[in-house]
């Protein structure tokens, strides 16, 4: 099979809309789309994990997650312990603030994945997904 179709054109389309998208309505809660980023995958996935854990979970670089954990602290977001078992290690744990607006924060992000359902129905967006997902596993 050979694509003829501006593939990385289309992705980067998606990801800038998504960007702007959800900044705009994260701006009320004074976070932008990766300190969100950070805050979903925490909900989702638990807290009280290392920054390097976040790094390679988010396949961000260590500036990125650095200056975003930092930035959520400094909001009142998030917290820093060290790690009981190694002190070298600072494990990362969603505030009350955070859990607060748990709920908000994620239908900020059901929101824009929802003008897709809207429009291509729940069926063909839970296949795009799947077929992204294993996409992205394959690299």
């Amino acid at each position: 099979m050979r694509v003829d179709a501006p593939v990385g054109k289309w992705i980067a389309k998606l990801y800038k809309h998504h960007d702007q998208f959800v900044d705009n309505l994260l701006a009320d809660y004074n976070l932008n789309h990766s300190e969100g980023n950070l805050l979903v995958y925490l909900y989702k996935d638990g807290d009280g994990i290392s920054q390097n854990q976040l790094k390679e979970n988010l396949a961000v670089d260590k500036a990125t997650i650095s200056r975003t954990i930092y930035s959520l602290i400094d909001k009142k977001y998030l917290k820093k312990r060290k790690s009981p078992e190694d002190g070298r290690v600072n494990l990362i744990y969603l505030s009350q603030k955070a859990e607060t607006v748990k709920e908000e924060i994620n239908d900020i992000y059901q929101q824009w994945f929802q003008i897709f359902i809207d429009k291509i129905g729940e069926k063909e967006s839970k296949r795009v997904l799947n077929n992204l997902e294993r996409m992205y596993k394959i690299i």
